[in-house]
């Protein structure tokens, strides 16, 4: 992650409570750590025509928690001209949108757990 993109913050906030969160539990997180992050400047296949031209809206991502914390990730991926001042887009693909398992995994997991528990 480190070679890809630079931590430019951190901050520390209270988790806001929804109108939903009636009790707390004692396993909910109380503050939400926000990780501010930039993607660094590294052209795409070596290219050496392309020239940096700020950064695009910041996408926010849920990261692991850290020690019972909430992570959030707010990443601003960088924005290119080539020679002839087109914008330019890198292809890399640094976030799973959606972390999904097939039904033979999760029923193998399932049966795990179910067979430890008899």
């Amino acid at each position: 992650m480190l070679e890809w993109f630079e931590q430019t913050n951190v901050e520390v906030k209270p988790k806001e409570k929804t109108a939903t969160q009636d009790t707390e539990s004692d396993e909910s997180p109380v503050n939400v750590i926000h990780q501010y992050l930039d993607e660094n400047e590294l052209r795409a296949d070596n290219r050496e025509d392309l020239h940096p031209n700020g950064f695009t809206p910041a996408k926010t991502f849920h990261d692991f928690p850290i020690r019972g914390q909430e992570v959030l990730l707010h990443e601003r991926r960088r924005r290119w001209l080539d020679s002839d001042n087109h914008n330019v887009m890198s292809e890399f693909d640094f976030i799973q949108e959606s972390p999904r398992c097939s039904k033979e995994l999760a029923d193998f997991f399932l049966r795990s757990v179910w067979s430890r528990s008899l």
